[in-house]
């Protein structure tokens, strides 16, 4: 299990409604003792292809996410970990333990940001120690072998990642009722599931709004502004230093849709470079008023809650941090340094809950403060 890091608030936060009526207590894309086990039938397995030599998580983990443009950072990392499920026989409960802990440690060092990754191993990790739990506490009710759990786990493997991509349309569907006729709505990021959500609202009848689409270099950021055109919306795209000039005199806009790579246990997002920026500026610029709402799927869900500066980097996260120390640093140390950092086109920032609204999930729109609950229902 991730180590949680648990500030006060966080800790204190009271159960709340959902702001949409959607119960709490369903959470199939983390429980995956329901996801996996609902269904006995046979799925189709992963479709990684088997390479000569030991098994090498990394490379399976980047080649599963390459190989499939709708598959999410969490579902790669968990689908990895069937996989080396399925290449590392052992004979006892205790040796499969012990090698998933050790590979998903290799897994999320491979990475400069772990959490997406974390939030997929520990739903696995989660999962196989449940199911491992239930043959020695010697329930009432029937529980499965160490050998009938593993081959259930790869034998249902493509089921949960089949349901996890679903999760986008279930989203789509809570998400398009927000996106209102004659307003307007911007976003950035290139976020598949706020992808979804415009679309399915394109397609509703009578509905007529606009996107201002906040360009950041995300990859298949062009390609998203043209699907959208081609399905009737119109368009406008911007640079990020346009953003407080666009929000203080588009009147019309009412609705900044973000996308996330991680949701925090306190209700704060892990999103690009940007999300921030452009919550905080929505929130400052209060007239019109404008609501913020996050698309993300729950299996994004991850133990832990930024507690201290550099935000980012209290998670885990690797990026080059601002330091005016750092000017005039040897450009040989420097790019030394950078080798096991993310990316500048990657990197990612902390949006807090206080700026906003609401969750948009496959279970229905939650309020950030629910974020807690939901973890504590599945641990």
């Amino acid at each position: 299990m991730a180590t949680d890091e648990l500030s006060s608030t966080a800790a204190a936060a009271a159960p709340a409604a959902s702001a949409s009526g959607a119960s709490t207590h369903e959470l199939p894309a983390r429980s995956t003792s329901n996801n996996l086990n609902i269904q006995q039938q046979q799925s189709p397995s992963s479709q990684t292809p088997a390479e000569d030599g030991p098994f090498d998580i990394v490379q399976t983990y980047r080649t599963l996410l390459t190989s499939d443009p709708d598959i999410t950072m969490p579902v790669a990392a968990l689908e990895s970990l069937i996989e080396l499920l399925r290449a590392t026989p052992s004979s006892t409960a205790m040796e499969t333990v012990e090698v998933v802990k050790k590979e998903k440690a290799r897994l999320l060092a491979s990475a400069p940001n772990p959490l997406p990754l974390l939030a997929g191993a520990d739903i696995f990790e989660q999962y196989l120690l449940r199911s491992l739990r239930g043959q020695t506490e010697g329930t009432s009710t029937a529980v499965l072998s160490f050998e009938d759990t593993r081959n259930h786990l790869l034998r249902n493997s493509q089921l949960f990642v089949d349901r996890a991509k679903a999760a986008r349309d279930e989203i789509a569907v809570w998400g398009s009722k927000y996106v209102l006729d004659g307003k307007v709505v911007m976003t950035t990021g290139c976020s598949r599931a706020v992808l979804k959500i415009l679309l399915r609202a394109a397609g509703d009848r009578g509905k007529h709004f606009a996107v201002i689409y906040v360009l950041d270099g995300s990859p298949g950021e062009k390609a998203a502004v043209q699907e959208l055109r081609e399905a009737g919306v119109d368009v406008e795209t911007i640079r990020p230093y346009k953003i407080a000039y666009m929000l203080s005199q588009q009147h019309d806009i009412n609705l900044i849709l973000l996308g996330a790579e991680a949701l925090t246990q306190n209700g704060g997002t892990i999103s690009r470079m940007g999300a921030f920026q452009l919550a905080h500026l929505a929130k400052s610029i209060k007239a019109p008023p404008k609501r913020v709402y996050v698309a993300a799927e729950t299996h994004k869900i991850v133990r832990k809650t930024p507690i201290w500066h550099p935000i980012v980097q209290s998670v885990g996260i690797r990026q080059k941090g601002v330091k005016l120390e750092d000017l005039g640093v040897d450009v040989a140390e420097e790019e030394r340094l950078m080798q096991n950092l993310l990316a500048e086109e990657d990197e990612v920032d902390y949006t807090t809950p206080d700026l906003i609204d609401g969750i948009i999930t496959e279970q229905g729109v939650k309020m950030t403060s629910q974020i807690w609950e939901m973890v504590e229902d599945y641990s």
